[in-house]
């Protein structure tokens, strides 16, 4: 647009423009020469985001990579949080202010699949793999403290693909860090577990029985199922707001980021060969697990089906980390039959979730509760009748299929 027509416009637009949001923000920073050639700007924000009377306080450090591994900065994250209660929040001013005068806010973020090189080493492989899991942690902590339970259910797979990586990586792994990495998520992840469970029965279950089962009054069930709701989320919240869980994603990154400059300190030496020559004994370690739990499939008890679902998770988890080292199409054809199975598996799960939940609402001062919630639960077990039927055919087919990777 030439000069002429940008004063035109400037002058039709004169005292109609209003600022969408105000930032008020006082910033002092700092340029740091890190390990080698890291270089990192830190930039410490205190101030405000405001619309109108309404406003959000802003304190918060940002550290921008202007230059050298990202490793280092990780690390410089990590000693400040040690130092302060800090935790992780990715989302700009902008998004705040743009939520704060509308309400509106990004959606959950789905997962990113690895894109790994033929020739990329296990250390640097398995970086990558964590990098893309944390990452989708981060990019859902924002929807999920507005409010969105896919930013839950985002979290929750995505702290579910990260302990798959570690169980994959496992024989490769210094045992006593992974094992307490393992064990900081998987903490974490029966919180978010435990809200999303609450999410399924409040927003999808209960509305698809009650279009079934009308005469039962099952909208009864619904207060106090909203009030485990909110509470599973508070949990969430503040979580998400601990140092703990900052920590934990703090010293996981650091970990694998360490790997690839000396693959040694994750374990043996074989994170320092090619990923390639690896990955076969992986996925054959993870599939044959899947296996040896489907043995007799229609005798399996729910416990028996819930492990089994876990087995075929984990090795969904690792066939897409892994996808980038092999043909498109047998990948996909592979993950088509992992995704039939877990969905089966799935939904006969949630049925059984069901059915517990349902029976929590029922408590002494709420007797009254006891007939809809067992009409519930017997809505769901036949409806897990109805899901299993042929889980014992689709298990063979899964079991005798060629894998990809031999």
């Amino acid at each position: 647009m030439k000069t002429k027509e940008l004063t035109k416009v400037a002058k039709s637009i004169k005292g109609r423009l209003e600022p969408v949001f105000v930032t008020d923000i006082h910033r002092t920073t700092r340029l740091l020469h890190l390990t080698g050639i890291t270089v990192v700007e830190v930039a410490i924000d205190e101030g405000s985001i405001e619309v109108g009377s309404a406003s959000e306080p802003v304190s918060e450090v940002e550290l921008e990579l202007k230059g050298g591994r990202i490793g280092p900065m990780f690390r410089l994250a990590a000693e400040l949080q040690t130092l302060a209660p800090l935790w992780i929040s990715p989302e700009s001013k902008s998004v705040r202010g743009w939520h704060l005068r509308t309400g509106q806010t990004e959606g959950a973020q789905k997962a990113l699949v690895p894109h790994l090189g033929r020739h990329a080493l296990a250390a640097a492989g398995f970086q990558e793999i964590i990098d893309l899991k944390l990452g989708h942690v981060m990019a859902n902590i924002g929807p999920t403290l507005r409010g969105d339970p896919e930013g839950v259910h985002q979290i929750r797979i995505a702290i579910r693909g990260s302990r798959a990586a570690l169980k994959l990586f496992e024989r490769h792994l210094d045992v006593a860090a992974a094992g307490r990495f393992d064990a900081g998520l998987r903490r974490f992840g029966l919180i978010f577990g435990t809200a999303r469970d609450w999410d399924v029965f409040y927003l999808e279950t209960l509305p698809a029985a009650m279009a079934d089962l009308s005469a039962e009054r099952l909208w009864d069930l619904s207060p106090p199922a909203e009030i485990e709701r909110r509470a599973a989320h508070a949990a969430v919240e503040e979580a998400l707001r601990g140092p703990e869980f900052t920590g934990l994603v703090l010293g996981i990154a650091v970990w694998a980021g360490a790997g690839v400059i000396q693959p040694g300190t994750l374990g043996d030496r074989r994170m320092g060969k090619r990923l390639g020559r690896l990955a076969p004994s992986l996925l054959e370690r993870v599939a044959g697990k899947a296996k040896k739990r489907g043995q007799h499939a229609g005798r399996l008890s729910a416990e028996g089906l819930h492990r089994l679902r876990k087995a075929c998770k984990k090795l969904l988890y690792d066939v897409e980390s892994l996808s980038g080292l092999y043909r498109d199409r047998a990948v996909k054809i592979y993950l088509g039959r992992c995704e039939e199975l877990g969905a089966v598996l799935g939904g006969a799960t949630d049925a059984v979730v069901t059915q517990r939940l349902a029976l929590k609402l029922v408590t002494e001062s709420r007797p009254d509760l006891a007939r809809p919630a067992n009409a519930l639960a017997r809505w769901s077990a036949r409806r897990r009748r109805g899901m299993l039927h042929g889980l014992k055919g689709e298990m063979k087919e899964f079991r005798d299929a060629p894998d990809f990777w031999s």
